[in-house]
C-alpha cells in the first residue's frame, strides 16, 4: 500500500498559471511514480480536456473532473458506470442535462440575464477564455456543470443561487464564470477515495492535498496535509484545518514541487 496519496489541484498549482507549464514538478512526479504513490489530479477541467494533459503527465491513477462532480477510475479498477473513455466514473455531482433544466425554467420564469456555455458557440468561449478553438471545444464538453456569464446584480445572483439550492444544486464562483454544480466539492471527492483506497488495503493512507484558491478549500480541509501553493494573483485562501498545514514560499509549479520534496524526505520515501 502507498505510505501518501497525493491529490493536486492543476491550475495555478501544478500548471503555471499563465504559460500552463509544469517543468519545475517534473522530477517530483517521476519520484512519486517510482515509489508507487499515486498522484489524482483533482480540476475544475473536463473528461475531455484532461485526456491529453494526463498522456503528457504520464497519469495513469484516478482523477476528479468539474469541480469534484464526479471521480473517474482507471479501466482495470471497479466503478459504478462503464464510460465511453474506457474507465468507468462515480457521480457525486449531477448531470448537465438535469442542471440545464433547472436554470433554463428558472431563468424563464424570473427573467435572470446570464449567458451559459450551451447558449454559447465557439467563438464566445475563445472570447471569454482565450483558449484555442480546440481547447474551446473540450471545453464546451461538460458533462456535470455549467459555466455562466452573469449579466444581472448581486442580489439577483443571490436569489438565484437560493432557487437553484431548492433542486439540489449550488454555486461555484470563479474568475470568469459562476458554475453550477450539483451539490458535491473536491472535499467529498477525497473521502469518497480515502475510503475506497482503506478498504482496498486494509489500511487507512496519508493524502497530501495542494491547491492554490478558494475552490481548493474543501480539498485542503479534507487532507490530512495541506499545501497551499502561493499564487500570483490572489492571496492564499482561509482553511478551517489548522494543523499540518503548509504555505508554498514559491508559487505554481516549483512551490508545488519544493513542498512535496520536503514532504517526501521528511517520511524517507
Amino acid at each position: 500500500m502507498p505510505p501518501l496519496i497525493v491529490m493536486t489541484d492543476l491550475d495555478g498549482t501544478l500548471l503555471d498559471h499563465d504559460t500552463y507549464s509544469f517543468a519545475p514538478a517534473v522530477p517530483v512526479m517521476e519520484r512519486l511514480r517510482a515509489t508507487g504513490i499515486p498522484l489524482i489530479l483533482n480540476t475544475s477541467k473536463t473528461a475531455a480536456e484532461l485526456a491529453s494533459l494526463r498522456t503528457t503527465l504520464q497519469n495513469t491513477d484516478p482523477y476528479v473532473v468539474e469541480n469534484g462532480s464526479a471521480i473517474y477510475l482507471p479501466a482495470d479498477q471497479k466503478g459504478q458506470t462503464a464510460h465511453k473513455t474506457g474507465d468507468q466514473v462515480h457521480i457525486l455531482g449531477a448531470r448537465r442535462s438535469e442542471i440545464l433544466s433547472v436554470i433554463q425554467n428558472i431563468r424563464a420564469e424570473e427573467k435572470f440575464q446570464f449567458t451559459g456555455f450551451t447558449d454559447m458557440e465557439v467563438s464566445e468561449v475563445i472570447a471569454y477564455t482565450g483558449l484555442s478553438e480546440s481547447d474551446s471545444r473540450l471545453a464546451m464538453t461538460r458533462e456535470f456543470s455549467e459555466p455562466l456569464i452573469w449579466q444581472d446584480s448581486a442580489h439577483q445572483l443571490r436569489k438565484f443561487e437560493a432557487l437553484i439550492a431548492n433542486h439540489g444544486l449550488r454555486l461555484l464562483i470563479g474568475g470568469r464564470f459562476v458554475h453550477v454544480i450539483g451539490a458535491c466539492d473536491k472535499g467529498k471527492c477525497l473521502h469518497w477515495l480515502r475510503e475506497r483506497f482503506t478498504d482496498s488495503y486494509g489500511a487507512q493512507p496519508t493524502f497530501v492535498a495542494l491547491g492554490d484558491s478558494q475552490n481548493d478549500v474543501a480539498m485542503l480541509n479534507a487532507a490530512d496535509i495541506a499545501v497551499i501553493v502561493r499564487s500570483s494573483h490572489h492571496e492564499p485562501p482561509d482553511l478551517e484545518k489548522q494543523s499540518s498545514v503548509v504555505i508554498t514560499e514559491d508559487t505554481g509549479p516549483q512551490g508545488w514541487a519544493n513542498a512535496l520534496t520536503q514532504i517526501l524526505d521528511e517520511t524517507l520515501i
